[in-house]
């Protein structure tokens, strides 16, 4: 299974920042390829918490967590 998560990105100055909402979790980039990039590294990392794993179990459990996949990618650009 892939865990498909929605993610928005807005242009910050001269940075694009991704926020995906379910796990409040946030990550910049150069472009908006980069800031997509390191929010889909932020969020493995987050996720191989023992910590994060327990208290979103039934969010996992739910999604059945094999990798991470962005989907509906909403942009916010000035």
């Amino acid at each position: 299974m892939i865990l498909q998560l929605p993610v928005s990105v807005v242009e910050e100055g001269d940075v694009y920042v991704a926020v995906c909402p379910v796990f409040h979790i946030s990550s910049k980039g150069e472009s908006m390829e980069d800031a997509l990039k390191n929010i889909k590294i932020d969020l493995e990392k987050f996720l191989d918490d023992e910590k994060v794993q327990k208290e979103y179990d039934n969010v996992i459990k739910d999604y059945g967590i094999r990798d991470i996949e962005i989907i509906d990618v909403v942009v916010n650009l000035k």
